[in-house]
Order: structure tokens, then sequence, then C-alpha cells
């Protein structure tokens, strides 16, 4: 038998602007939330090695030229700056291992 605790309760959920009654479970709850992309910064969208980093700071970028270069499921990835803009810090530098969501580049 379930206690009081342990009831599940219906939610209402959303979806383009149509309502579902659901059960939801306490991993969808504690979740993330989606925010907008940040086109001042560069997050890394999978995990990799920084194989080369081809700008500087204070160096200014143009819409699509290479940024930084990073080994990652036995794959080489080339990350391309998203607007034309100044670098303001680089977070990573060559042979640096980082995870998924790390802060690679900030834009001005």
């Amino acid at each position: 038998m379930m206690n009081d605790s342990e009831k599940a309760t219906i939610e209402t959920l959303w979806v383009d602007d149509t309502p579902y009654a659901t059960e939801l479970t306490q991993k969808y709850k504690n979740r993330k939330s989606w925010t907008p992309p940040d086109n001042r910064k560069i997050i890394a969208f999978l995990p990799g090695t920084v194989t080369q980093v081809l700008v500087q700071k204070g160096e200014q970028v143009t819409e699509g030229q290479a940024v930084i270069k990073f080994e990652a499921m036995k794959m080489i990835n080339t990350v391309q700056a998203l607007v034309s803009k100044k670098i303001k810090e680089i977070h990573v530098k060559v042979g640096d291992n980082f995870p998924k969501g790390f802060l690679l580049v900030e834009f001005e």
C-alpha cells in the first residue's frame, strides 16, 4: 500500500498551448529549466579535449569564424562564432578536457 507521501498527484503540463493531465516524476520536477541561448557565450555542446584555440583575448571575430577546435568521440569539431564581436575571455587552452555545458569563450 502507498502511504500519503507516496500518492501520485495529477498535474497539468502545457505543450504548445494544449493542457495534459499527467503524473510528473521527481526527476522531471528537478530538471534544469530551459533558458534561451546567450550569443555572447560559447557553451560546450558535448564533452571533449581542446586541440586548437584559433583566437586570442581581445581579438575581433566575425560571424562564422572558427574559434576553437576540439576532439570528441574521436572526431575533430570546430566551434564557430555566432556573432561578430570582440573576444572577452577564453576559458580553455590546448589540451584542456571539458564537460558538456562548460563555458569555453565569452564575447563582449
